[in-house]
């Protein structure tokens, strides 16, 4: 069995392309609305460093990039797409491994589900916190039971950059609720096992780390890009189990 993201990380940019690139537009809508850039941005799990590369394709905004990711395979690809990005290895669980202080600190791609205990969910919170200007932003996204549950069972082959994989799920109520996602490879199988936070813990841990919250939305065909069906949009009232959430340090 290899290590979560391991052998995912080579299929990971067909999948979560388009997510990416949605979040990016975010953090642009947000920057009009605030009539600032955010110069100095830090991406947490940071895979890949899709998000980063959008972040640093504005050409109207010099940005200092930095990212860390736990996965050595998928910050291998983010050093690769970005060589002039401040990359690190790091666990969320272990705080922020910059100094910072950052404009935009952003955790997407349902990171926070990986991290099983409200303990670590707040310490990484306040971590953040502690590395943010006081007029920065923090964006977060994470997966409710919603989600998961509505994928319990589920099954199916998979085909992105012409390797072929299965992916499978299974939902455990709890408490405390888990899930277990297996990716199976023709090269060997990784399991990954995350936690669904609901939006009442989420803003909760965030307001006891010191943050403000701004907003929370759900989005609409949160993992498009894998589907293959279209881009995530705003649920304009429907709820998909995907939830967005910005704050700012009180």
């Amino acid at each position: 069995m290899s290590a979560p993201y391991e052998l995912l990380a080579e299929v990971y940019d067909g999948g979560w392309f388009e997510y990416s690139e949605y979040v990016a537009g975010l953090v642009g809508e947000i920057e009009e609305e605030r009539g600032a850039p955010f110069r100095r941005v830090c991406d947490a799990a940071c895979g890949t460093g899709l998000l980063l590369m959008f972040l640093g394709d504005d050409e109207s905004t010099e940005r200092r990039l930095a990212g860390f990711d736990v996965s050595a395979a998928m910050l291998d690809r983010a050093r690769e797409r970005l060589p002039g990005a401040g990359l690190a290895p790091g666990d969320l669980r272990e705080g922020i491994p910059f100094h910072g202080p950052f404009d935009l600190i952003t955790c997407v791609y349902d990171s926070l589900n990986y991290l099983l205990d409200a303990e670590d969910v707040l310490r990484f919170f306040t971590a953040a916190r502690g590395r943010l200007f006081s007029n920065g932003l923090f964006l977060v996204d994470f997966n409710t039971a919603e989600m998961y549950e509505s994928r319990d069972g589920m099954e199916q082959p998979r085909l992105i950059g012409g390797l072929p994989f299965r992916e499978s799920l299974r939902f455990d109520p709890g408490p405390p609720p888990l899930v277990t996602t297996t990716f199976e490879f023709p090269a060997g199988r990784e399991v990954h096992s995350q936690r669904p936070w609901e939006e009442e813990e989420i803003v909760g841990f965030l307001t006891q780390a010191g943050f403000r919250v701004l907003d929370t939305f759900d989005v609409v065909d949160p993992d498009s890009g894998a589907q293959g069906d279209g881009g995530p949009v705003d649920s304009g009232g429907e709820t998909s189990g995907k939830v967005v959430c910005t704050a700012i340090p009180q």
